[in-house]
């Protein structure tokens, strides 16, 4: 369960640019709506650089093809 919950806030972080701005601004306010476990909390901390990124993440699938 905690793992589908990180990876559906991953998913959301993603993809919403205000969720993105707000974890780099004021991170620990959307940890507490969100409600997350204290364990769940602190690996979303670790991921917050990640997740904070200014622009949306490119999916490139080319890398594999010859």
């Amino acid at each position: 369960m905690e793992e589908q919950q990180i990876r559906d806030f991953v998913h959301r972080a993603s993809t919403d640019e205000t969720l993105r701005k707000e974890l780099a601004s004021n991170a620990d306010a959307v940890i507490v709506r969100e409600g997350f476990s204290p364990r769940v909390a602190r690996i979303i901390t670790r991921l917050i650089p990640y997740l904070s990124v200014e622009r949306e993440l490119e999916v490139s699938f080319g890398w594999w093809v010859f």
